[in-house]
């Protein structure tokens, strides 16, 4: 249920499709700090704002095409146009807002930056962040990227000065934390509480989307859940800047969208949520379950949990680049992944990226709007082989957005930031480009090396499952530890696509009532009310 005390949001647009749609998206991101309350027509805003100034609820922003009255202008109200050629509100002030493909991204950054303000003027003490240091600062990446996929509102505030000046990060409440631990600012935002239980029916390790879905559906089935995750919600998932070919979502949604609407279901679901814990290994216990050790992300400072069974959901990290110069600027100008709130600060600059799959194509899409230029460097001869067809066609219609076919990344140039790039072709010709940040999306390679020997790995470090690889009388998705089962794209032979780990995350649920009926011993009472 909303919560009735929060600020509202005022989203205004006539088509009731399109609000609904919009405004389902706006809730998603800021569910903890707002509200969403939803109107036609400009005068419905008048109407709305007049009720809501009668019963002193707090106004945070107003998104809406058509300009009501200006006689309504509701005192520290942001008004934003939902597309960007919306005319200004006369007698109220108006943030301008980016272009886009579809009016929620659109909105996303002039929000943020608009709602802080606002929490900041209105001393609201909402859960929101601003974090200043150099924006090449490895500790400051890292902490805008945790930000920004664990869906807390935040303002980056870039400061000019040395790589290694402390990073600060000011709290709703005004606490400041200097270079904070992940795990210390998980736990001052109150996005992590300590473990209910010692004991769980299901430990989830990992919390993308096959792992998410694992925990939701084990959840129905009256088990009790805890996800213990290495960082943020939606794994790799969680970095893409759009979804466009997930079932039921015609319009598509980002990555972090997705991974915090499955996370909300999850807790709702009342399955344990626990991030920024590193799992380092999973053993059998002498009464048929299992330990999980983990440590706190950041700290050498480790727990564990038992279990009666195991999703091992771990997914897949990115693949490394092997030029020189890569690992001295990680961080720093070379990244991994792509961090979207970085887009806006690129403005002006070229931007290059390495990949030639879906999620380098979406990121190129993504940062192409900000950009001066983004050229993608592939290695192969072609986009076709490894990306949607929706995705080269809107990359070859998109102009400042290159692609360089046969050419790889030979050395990385600069001190303490990226400087420069040495591009090799395929006959082996050199050339060096001037650059600020390259972002390298080359496939993945399995997140199994924590297991060591506990689980049957095939060739390339996948988990073998099922009866097929990993025990002759293994459940489907089991490993070859008994009670111990992997999904998503850490499984061997798995679809590599966010649809394809849901679905697994969904299956398995029926291989976890199947074994607890084989060892109900091990086992809560079955009867644990999930939430729903």
């Amino acid at each position: 249920m909303v919560n009735a005390a929060l600020p509202v949001i005022v989203l205004s647009d006539p088509d009731p499709l399109r609000r609904h749609e919009t405004a389902g998206l706006v809730q998603g991101w800021y569910r903890t700090s707002f509200r969403v309350l939803q109107v036609g027509g400009p005068a419905e805003v008048v109407r709305a704002l007049t009720a809501l100034a009668d019963r002193k609820v707090p106004v945070a922003a107003v998104l809406a095409d058509e300009a009501p009255d200006p006689a309504a202008a509701y005192p520290g109200v942001r008004w934003l146009p939902l597309t960007a050629h919306s005319g200004a509100v006369p007698g109220a002030r108006t943030e301008g807002v980016p272009g886009g493909e579809s009016p929620a991204e659109r909105l996303r950054g002039a929000l943020d930056d608009s709602l802080c303000t606002w929490s900041a003027d209105c001393q609201g003490g909402l859960p929101t962040a601003e974090v200043r240091g150099s924006r090449f600062s490895p500790a400051a990446y890292a902490v805008r990227d945790f930000l920004g996929r664990s869906g807390v509102l935040f303002r980056w505030l870039p400061e000019e000065d040395a790589r290694e000046a402390p990073v600060t990060v000011r709290l709703g409440d005004g606490t400041e934390l200097v270079d904070p631990s992940i795990s210390a600012l998980a736990e001052r935002l109150g996005l992590i509480r300590p473990a209910e239980q010692d004991h769980y029916d299901v430990a989830v390790i990992g919390g993308g989307p096959g792992g998410l879905s694992a925990a939701v559906y084990a959840a129905a089935e009256g088990m009790s859940v805890v996800v213990i995750e290495d960082d943020a919600p939606g794994g790799q998932a969680g970095t893409t800047s759009r979804i466009e070919n997930y079932l039921g979502f015609p319009v598509g949604l980002t990555g972090g969208d997705l991974a915090q609407r499955a996370l909300q279901q999850a807790q709702r679901a009342r399955v344990e949520w626990q991030p920024t814990r590193v799992a380092s290994r999973v053993t059998p216990t002498a009464e048929g379950g299992h330990t999980i050790d983990f440590v706190k992300a950041g700290t050498e400072e480790s727990a564990s949990v038992t279990a009666a069974a195991v999703v091992v959901a771990t997914g897949v990290d990115w693949n490394r680049l092997t030029a020189p110069g890569v690992d001295r600027l990680l961080n720093s100008g070379v990244y991994y992944g792509s961090c979207l709130s970085d887009a806006p600060a690129t403005a002006g600059e070229d931007v290059y990226m390495v990949g030639a799959g879906n999620s380098a194509g979406q990121a190129a899409l993504y940062f192409a709007r900000y950009a001066r230029s983004v050229t993608l460097l592939v290695r192969g001869a072609g986009l076709g082989a490894s990306m949607s067809n929706y995705l080269v066609q809107r990359i070859e219609r998109t102009p400042g957005l290159k692609v360089l076919l046969g050419t790889e990344v030979a050395e990385c140039l600069g001190e303490s930031t990226l400087t420069g790039l040495t591009l090799r072709g395929r006959g082996g010709q050199e050339r060096t480009v001037a650059a600020q940040c390259l972002y390298v999306l080359i496939g993945g390679r399995p997140s199994t090396a924590w297991l060591g020997d506990t689980l049957k790995l095939d060739d390339r470090g996948y988990v073998l499952t099922g009866s097929g690889g990993a025990a002759p009388d293994a459940l489907p998705m089991e490993t070859s530890l008994p009670g111990v089962f992997a999904v998503g794209d850490v499984r061997s032979g798995s679809v590599k696509r966010v649809g394809a780990a849901v679905g697994e995350g969904a299956a398995v649920a029926q291989s976890l009532v199947e074994y607890r009926r084989r060892h109900p011993e091990r086992f809560q009472d079955a009867r644990v009310s999930c939430g729903f």
